[in-house]
């Protein structure tokens, strides 16, 4: 009681003294007006785009919540950007809704000639489709998958084979490597080609001379595919003590036509795969994935008509049709565009979709896995944000998902290019706002 006496006096004294210096003012000033939490994040979102660090950049950002159709906040949310690796958002959102979850590659073993005695008399040919799980990541070790084929020989009673290894078919009949892709990228894992036959996601280990010091070990691109995958193969037939009196002859396929199947190895589903290309970010699945679309719905293999398989999705999906640019599907290619616009649209679709559960639980999760492991970590938005990154040279993106503080589940896409500073300032001005997002409620307008 005596302090509100206080206040109230000090109060009326204040009243007194300006009544006598002849002024008339009101006994309380109103309180300032605070700013709704959507002034309050677009400021704040103007804030960190418009650091001076950033004066030659070009960002493009969007937030909306799909349930409301409520853009939050929206900057050259139209304008195309270089995505690199958000194109993977595209390819296997389509790839999703062309195939299906469950859809599987299999790869066919068969003969030109014929089993008697434990002897395959004629060569031993596969037929691939392309099938990305040959891998130390997905077998724990590539070699295993190669035991598999060896085994399932023996299955069949083949001890000998008296004729060679050879490859039929040709499902990716056009350049392994992207469309636009930089040449010196050629050796390293991330930038190997793609063929029907694949091993361990296109790179070996192997030693690698380096500058200044003695050969080291290093990762290097596979340039043979199919010599790789069928020397693979040789090696798992002789730890299986199964003998091949004839050589690996991968340079030219021979027709899949009239052949005699022995057995076939089918991969685990697409939902089961999709982790693998997203989480980390892998190009070659992508790019694998991107052409088996085409093979699947037109019949070839080819780039320019997964191309066109994407751009229809698109389209159905709502995109402007100047809202993207397709050549690729990892995202490598530097003539690849898309507007945050188009990946939000492509985000939402997928939300509505019967499969969206494949598809999220494929993203990278802040703070826990995949490219985000190490960032937002002991935020609001550890283990909440779930989104796909994108880093080539002067692009670095980022489109998702976010949960906000009360609940709403919005969707948003950040891309940035043509900066001159390190990707580390780009993904500071990312996570910020999507800590922002993730701390505080954001009720609907």
């Amino acid at each position: 009681m005596r302090r509100l006496i206080f206040v109230g006096a000090w109060v009326g004294s204040a009243i007194s003294a300006g009544a006598c210096a002849g002024h008339m003012q009101s006994a309380k000033s109103p309180a300032p007006t605070a700013p709704s939490p959507r002034a309050e994040f677009r400021a704040t979102v103007d804030s960190l785009i418009g650091d001076r660090n950033f004066r030659s950049a070009q960002w493009g950002l969007v937030v909306v919540d799909p349930i409301t159709h409520d853009t939050l906040v929206s900057h050259n949310a139209g304008k195309l950007f270089v995505p690199a690796s958000n194109q993977k958002i595209l390819t296997s959102a389509t790839a999703l809704a062309q195939l299906g979850p469950e859809f599987r590659f299999v790869t066919r073993f068969a003969t030109n000639g014929t089993v008697h005695d434990a002897t395959l008399d004629g060569d031993l040919i596969i037929v691939g489709r392309g099938d990305p799980t040959f891998s130390d990541a997905m077998r724990g070790d590539f070699r295993n998958a190669f035991r598999e084929m060896a085994d399932s020989l023996a299955r069949l009673g083949i001890t000998r084979i008296r004729g060679s290894l050879r490859r039929a078919g040709d499902a990716f009949p056009d350049d392994q490597y992207g469309y636009g892709w930089e040449f010196d990228d050629q050796d390293e894992p991330y930038g190997a080609g793609v063929d029907e036959l694949y091993v361990n996601e296109g790179f070996v280990r192997a030693l690698r001379p380096n500058v200044g010091r003695e050969p080291v070990m290093r990762n290097v691109a596979i340039r043979d595919h199919a010599a790789a995958f069928l020397g693979a193969l040789r090696d798992a037939l002789a730890e299986r003590t199964i003998a091949l009196t004839g050589e690996v002859q991968s340079d030219i396929p021979v027709s899949d036509s009239g052949l005699t199947t022995l057995f076939s190895l089918t991969s685990v589903p697409l939902r089961q795969i999709l982790p693998h290309l997203m989480k980390p970010s892998q190009n070659q699945i992508a790019e694998i994935l991107y052409k088996t679309l085409a093979l699947e719905k037109a019949g070839i293999g080819s780039a320019d008509s997964a191309r066109r398989i994407i751009e229809r999705q698109l389209t159905l999906w709502g995109a402007e049709p100047d809202g993207f640019v397709v050549r690729d599907g990892s995202g490598l290619s530097r003539h690849d565009f898309v507007t945050p616009e188009t990946l939000v649209r492509v985000l939402d679709a997928m939300r509505l979709h019967r499969d969206f559960a494949a598809f999220y639980e494929s993203l990278p999760i802040a703070g826990v896995d995949g490219t985000l492991a190490n960032r937002m970590k002991g935020s609001a938005a550890d283990h909440n944000v779930r989104a796909k990154t994108g880093t080539v040279d002067k692009a670095r993106s980022l489109s998702g998902y976010i949960t906000t503080a009360d609940g709403r589940q919005l969707i948003f896409s950040f891309l940035c290019n043509n900066f001159m500073v390190p990707n580390r300032e780009v993904e500071r001005v990312q996570d910020a706002i999507l800590v922002w997002l993730a701390s505080r409620p954001f009720p609907a307008r």
